[in-house]
């Protein structure tokens, strides 16, 4: 299996079998609900294993526990990597990550935000989903209050001469009241950056320690006892192209019909008869009613 459906059946299927959580041990306190929950801090459900998990299920494979060990490790370098104290052992070299699209934001401070993020995210991945990676950069005019876009026009102030003997201008910005016609190029809207650049650049980041922790992870698992690790089956980069959909074909809903041709099927109208051909007369043996042999 991949390294996915691997995490997945680790994290999701045999780890949560193990019954040893202990139960919540909290100061003594009256038998009153309401003092339980005061002393607390609110209303706590102690569970000591995992709901849905009976004991007749058995113990974690072994597999699952290397798995989780491997994971300890992983999630361990990563954490002292986005403290500085440590090298990051993962290899970012062939994911194409825009950060010409960050701006001014500190590419140190997303990528340490990204590494230590990363054990979190492989946890999510196998339970839930993937970290998602949106599109671009997204804008949008500025609109009003009445739900119009709101245009602008820059308007010139002459304010003397230069030393050429070319005018000076002062320039500002105010609302076009009065949008004039065809010729007024000087109108303008205002846009409003919905999603900047540092953050597609977080995002790509995210990605991209992800998908290179799962590369990491590949080799380090090849010494199992019950299954083969591939490795990922999820695109290195999804912001440049995307993965095609496997869309099954939809199921035809119609009723099969019998038509039987010596009766019909009951409950259905009979046909109408079909009317009978039109007669083709030839012009060249018309004649006239009198002429008509009888």
């Amino acid at each position: 299996m991949t390294i996915e459906d691997a995490l997945r059946w680790a994290i999701r299927d045999e780890l949560p079998k193990r019954r040893a959580d202990s139960p919540i041990r909290g100061p003594q306190c009256a038998s009153d609900p309401v003092w339980r929950m005061v002393a607390m801090g609110g209303r706590v459900d102690n569970w000591s294993r995992e709901p849905g998990m009976p004991p007749a299920m058995g113990d974690p494979h072994p597999d699952a526990i290397t798995i989780e060990a491997h994971l300890q490790v992983l999630s361990e370098t990563l954490q002292k990597a986005a403290a500085g104290s440590a090298v990051c052992p993962l290899d970012l070299s062939a994911y194409p990550i825009q950060f010409n699209l960050r701006g001014k934001a500190d590419l140190g401070v997303l990528t340490s935000t990204a590494m230590y993020a990363t054990p979190s995210w492989l946890v999510t991945a196998a339970i839930r989903r993937p970290p998602e990676v949106g599109d671009g950069i997204a804008i949008e005019p500025v609109k009003s209050t009445n739900g119009k876009i709101t245009l602008w026009r820059t308007v010139l102030t002459p304010c003397g001469e230069g030393p050429d003997g070319k005018p000076w201008f002062t320039s500002h910005d105010e609302v076009a009241i009065s949008k004039g016609d065809s010729r007024d190029t000087g109108l303008f809207c205002k846009l409003d950056f919905t999603r900047t650049g540092f953050e597609v650049v977080e995002e790509q980041l995210r990605y991209a320690y992800w998908h290179a922790a799962l590369v990491y992870l590949v080799p380090a698992l090849q010494f199992l006892t019950s299954i083969e690790v591939l490795p990922p089956k999820a695109l290195i980069a999804p912001w440049l192209e995307r993965e095609e959909e496997e869309r099954a074909p939809l199921p035809n809903l119609r009723p099969r019909r019998y038509i039987e041709s010596d009766r019909r099927v009951a409950g259905r109208r009979a046909a109408p008869l079909r009317a009978s051909p039109v007669r083709k007369i030839d012009p060249r043996d018309w004649m006239p009613p009198s002429e008509r042999q009888a």
